[in-house]
């Protein structure tokens, strides 16, 4: 039997880095952002596919850069449901559309593909509308 003073394994023990706790909602903040960085709308994760940005869309998510957004999209609706407000894509008759925070279309968010402009016309909602300034 080994003298128990022979080896000393406390001076071998490594305490494990202490791990920050994030929640689900800022993972997926993280997630969304790296999508935008490398080029993907934020909503392609929640959908299972990757959906690409307008070719004039932002690659940051800096929201002062200038570029087509979800905001002023024509298919982007504001939905009730329980007493709250959620911002959706309704564009493929409502297919990008769950009843989970992943498919919350943020106004900031770069526009993708999909982008259609609002019509000063129809609406003048200011998720919907864009004022002629932004076009120039």
């Amino acid at each position: 039997m080994a003298d128990p003073g022979l080896f000393d394994a406390a001076a071998y023990q490594v305490e494990p880095a202490p791990v920050e706790k994030v929640s689900a909602d800022r993972r997926r903040a993280q997630r969304q952002a790296a999508a935008i960085a490398a080029g993907w709308h934020p909503l392609g994760l929640a959908l299972g596919r990757h959906l690409r940005l307008h070719p004039d869309a932002p690659r940051s998510d800096d929201r002062t850069t200038p570029g087509p957004r979800c905001g002023s999209c024509w298919y982007r609706e504001v939905l009730g449901h329980h007493n709250r407000s959620y911002g959706k894509c309704t564009v493929e008759d409502g297919a990008r559309i769950s009843n989970g925070a992943g498919t919350d279309v943020r106004r900031w968010w770069p526009a993708c593909r999909d982008y259609s402009p609002g019509d000063p016309q129809l609406s003048a909602d200011a998720a919907r509308y864009i004022p002629e300034a932004v076009h120039a």
